[in-house]
């Protein structure tokens, strides 16, 4: 039980929010939390380096979002890399091979259950666009071997040569509602032991997913220089105290985050600290 259920929890950004049914959505900024359009929202997010684009994983609208954000950047000839929770680092050289035309859907369709668990159809379209327009995809995902092993033995159990690739120093300091967020799940399967040191190595392994995946952002200008990032990942990874906050140098990475709305966030208690904007359905 405790195996199954720690496996669930180590991947919490994957948690199911229930979809209801959709109208025309509504877009908040929310320095200000005045209603604008899309093509506002747009100019605005094309002037930062990196557009983080939370989301439910099995919501197709939210995908939907996703793609008319980028064809968006492309409508304005800006140059575009497509970062990807949903590969680890070390599937980098397939998802190159992708997009070059190397590998064919069905070997590819295998990598991506290596990596992802949600059906191939949720993403087909956006890894298709990417790949029909040579819009290089950044795998930002740490090996699932090593956030296995942070969340049974903490971040000090690591070996040099596991650390090589991850920030300095990662410890259990995410900020509060992201905190509050994952205490209250795992006391769903753990209890009393949610406040133990079980936890705190769980809160690691989060720490250490958003940390790798900022220091992947953070470089990806080195990689690609010019290049503007639209950065897709989990409600809670996306979000300002997740992987933006873990920016090395944060001040000097310019970027905005979209904010598709969830039961858990939405514009009673979504503020310009968690997200630029707030789109509701």
């Amino acid at each position: 039980m405790i195996n199954t259920a720690k496996s669930l929890l180590i991947y919490i950004c994957c948690i199911v929010v229930p979809a209801s049914a959709y109208a025309d959505g509504s877009i908040t900024r929310m320095s200000d939390r005045q209603n604008v359009s899309f093509a506002q929202m747009m100019a605005d997010v094309q002037s930062s380096e990196v557009t983080m684009v939370a989301e439910t994983h099995d919501n197709k609208k939210h995908h939907e979002l996703q793609l008319d954000i980028i064809r968006s950047f492309l409508a304005n000839k800006a140059p575009l890399a497509i970062g990807l929770e949903m590969f680890q680092t070390d599937y980098q050289k397939q998802l190159d091979d992708w997009i070059e035309g190397r590998i064919p859907e069905q070997i590819f369709k295998e990598v991506y259950a290596k990596n992802w668990s949600y059906d191939w159809s949720l993403y087909r379209k956006l890894f298709i666009f990417a790949r029909d327009n040579r819009i290089p995809m950044v795998a930002l995902n740490v090996p699932k071997g090593i956030i296995f092993k942070v969340a049974k033995k903490g971040f000090e159990s690591l070996t040099l040569e596991e650390r090589k690739n991850l920030p300095l120093g990662v410890t259990c300091d995410i900020n509060k509602p992201q905190t509050e967020f994952l205490k209250k799940t795992f006391e769903g399967v753990f209890g009393h032991e949610a406040k133990g040191q079980l936890f705190t190595y769980f809160c690691e392994a989060q720490a250490v997913r958003n940390s790798g995946m900022a220091m992947i952002i953070a470089n990806n200008q080195k990689r690609y220089p010019g290049r503007k990032l639209v950065a897709i990942a989990g409600t809670w990874h996306a979000v300002k105290h997740g992987i933006p906050e873990r920016f090395p140098n944060s001040g000097n990475v310019k970027f905005k985050v979209i904010l598709p709305e969830i039961s858990e966030l939405g514009i009673r208690n979504t503020t310009s600290d968690i997200a630029d904007y707030l789109i509701e359905w």
